[in-house]
Order: C-alpha cells, then structure tokens, then sequence
C-alpha cells in the first residue's frame, strides 16, 4: 500500500488475471481530508477468466491513462466501473500503463509495466523503460526477462528520475501488500537496490507455491513549485528457492559429470586394448 500524500488520488491500482487464478492487492492508496488522513486496509481482488487484462483503478476522477507500446507509440485509456481494460496492440513485449492525477500544485503519477502478447515487436524493453513517461519515475533496472517476474528473496534494482535526470542520494520506499516496508536511498547514479521481503505467510518448505502479491516502490520530489509523488508497481511470486533444492541440484550435476568421466576414460582403455 502506497501512501501519496495531499489530496485523494489514485487508490488501489490493482493487476488482476490475463487467464487462471491471479491475486491482486490495492497497492496505491490515498485518503485525505481536512480533519487528517486515514489509511484503509488493501482490498484483494481476483478474477478467473481468458479475456483481455484488466486493471482497477478505483477513485480516478480526473486522471489520465496512458498505455505505452513498445516503439513508444501511445494511446489513451478510459476508466470504466473502476476498471482498466488493457486492448491488444498487436505486438508482443513489454507495454507500460502510466496513470497521473494534476492538482495543478501536485502531481500523483503511478506506472506499471505489463508484458502481452502478439508479433515481435522487435524493440528491446530498455527502449520503453528509458522513455520519459512521466516527470518522476521509479525506473526498474532491468525489467524482469520474459516468463520471469519479481521473487521474494530476490535482489531487485531501480532508477529514480525526473525528466532526463537521475535522482542521486534520494529517499525511496519498497512496499508490499503482505505488510512489509523497506526504506532505501539512490546511489549517485540514482540507482536503488532491495531485497525483495519474503513475507508470505504459510509457505510449506518443498511444496510449489504459485501466490502472488504487490509490491511498489515509490519517491517523492519537488521541483518548480510542484510536488511530485511516484510509484511504480508490480506483482511479486514466492520465491522458488522454498521448494527447489540447489545443493541436490549440484550434488546431482557433479554425478553426472563424474559419471561421464568414468565413461569417457573406459571408452578410451577399450579402444587402446582393441575391445570392440
């Protein structure tokens, strides 16, 4: 869960399931009010089907969607009943949803990186990452490789930026919705890099767990006069590390390797010996 400061904004900016069984939690979450500010629990939400991908996006009024194409061509999304519905493009790769709300004094922006299907696009995902989508970003440095996705356990690295300019020595925080919060600061390159919490409750260690949740990681920076707040957003899985054994998995490779020595030198004493 996100916490923007100032005014309500964009509340719980959910992934939810492209096809199978998917868990999303409100990540971005704003409450403001002149008697203070209140900060309500995640809600989860899930959904079962084979349509197009879907994103909720709660308490919009005013804001702006944008979907990102991989050659950076872009085109605007409508909100309907709270949802987002991704069209396809036609092309495969990453594509980026970016969701701002300008208060004029202010500016709430979040950007979620979202991988679908079609014909190569033939454009490499750093063309869309280094793209300016937005004044302050919260850049991931690299975008998980295709079938791979964030894993709790995992070292996780970022770039913030306004503009075309990296945020060196800068506050930022990684939140997740199971409850964890990481606070870190950009190294002189604006660089940040966490380690993902492995914060799920219940893991049976050597059984296959395919949860998910939300992390995000957010910023916020004053330039001009304006007050900026940023996150970016993205769907973490249990770490394979519970149920996949490395040291057999080695002891394993090293067997096989002794095994084919052994082979590889009696072929050769029957060869020098004329055993056919």
């Amino acid at each position: 869960m996100i916490w923007l400061n100032y005014r309500p904004a964009l509340v719980m900016f959910t992934a939810l399931v492209v096809s199978g069984w998917s868990s999303g939690m409100a990540l971005a979450q704003t409450q403001g009010a002149a008697g203070g500010a209140e900060k309500k629990p995640p809600a989860q939400a899930m959904q079962h089907n084979r349509g197009p991908k879907r994103l909720a996006l709660s308490n919009a009024d005013g804001a702006v969607v944008t979907l990102w194409k991989p050659d950076l061509g872009k085109r605007e999304l409508e909100p309907k009943m709270g949802m987002i519905t991704l069209p396809p493009t036609g092309v495969d790769n990453y594509h980026a949803i970016v969701v701002e709300r300008d208060w004029g004094d202010s500016m709430d922006a979040i950007v979620r990186y979202e991988y679908m299907r079609g014909k190569p696009s033939g454009e490499s995902p750093r063309k869309l990452t280094s793209a300016v989508k937005t004044p302050v970003e919260v850049v991931p440095d690299p975008l998980p490789r295709e079938h791979h996705r964030y894993y709790s356990r995992a070292e996780a690295a970022f770039i913030l930026r306004y503009r075309d300019q990296v945020l060196a020595n800068h506050p930022v925080v990684l939140q997740t919705s199971n409850g964890s919060s990481m606070n870190g600061v950009s190294d002189s390159e604006g660089r940040v890099v966490f380690q993902i919490p492995d914060d799920f409750s219940d893991v049976v260690p050597g059984e296959r767990d395919r949860r998910g949740a939300e992390l995000s990681v957010s910023t916020e920076y004053q330039a001009e006069g304006v007050q900026y707040n940023s996150a970016l957003t993205a769907e973490y899985r249990v770490s394979p590390e519970h149920w996949q054994s490395k040291p057999w998995g080695v002891a394993v490779a090293g067997i096989g390797f002794v095994f084919g020595g052994f082979l590889t030198r009696r072929i050769a004493r029957n060869k020098k010996g004329g055993v056919k």
